[in-house]
């Protein structure tokens, strides 16, 4: 295998891994695309969503829904943690794939990291950082 092979297959089991572990948790938003000219936004089932690699692409489907995202595409995974637009006093959490120029092509944004009283559920920010440990790019 070419070397260039050899990187995109690392480059696929990397990406796939990481989507299968972010679909662990609890109240994922996918959102791909960036406004104005399209945008898609699906909250993930876990249990009815499945991740896999194909040839130079990584497939997300679920029951009603699906996405393809080209591997070469991705120049870099970000996670994000920054003020939540809708509650500046709160933090917003999400996992960015990003391509040239910072475009996002799938953005998974961590719902609910919050209880009723507006304290983090430091379970959920300690997985999500777990991951930002583990996925570093």
């Amino acid at each position: 295998m070419s070397r260039e092979g050899e990187i995109a297959r690392k480059r696929g089991e990397l990406v796939e891994a990481l989507l299968q572990e972010a679909l662990k948790l609890p109240d994922m938003l996918f959102v791909m695309g960036k406004g104005p000219q399209a945008v898609m936004e699906a909250w993930v089932d876990s249990a009815m969503t499945r991740v896999g690699v194909k040839d130079d692409w990584i497939a997300v489907e679920s029951e009603s829904w699906h996405c393809h995202l080209h591997l070469a595409e991705i120049t870099h995974i970000r996670f994000v943690e920054e003020p939540d637009v809708h509650d500046p006093k709160r933090q917003a959490y999400s996992i960015r794939f990003l391509g040239v120029d910072e475009s996002p092509l799938l953005m998974i944004f961590f719902g609910k990291m919050y209880d009723a009283s507006g304290l983090i559920f430091q379970e959920r920010a300690g997985r999500f950082r777990a991951l930002q440990k583990k996925y570093v790019w």
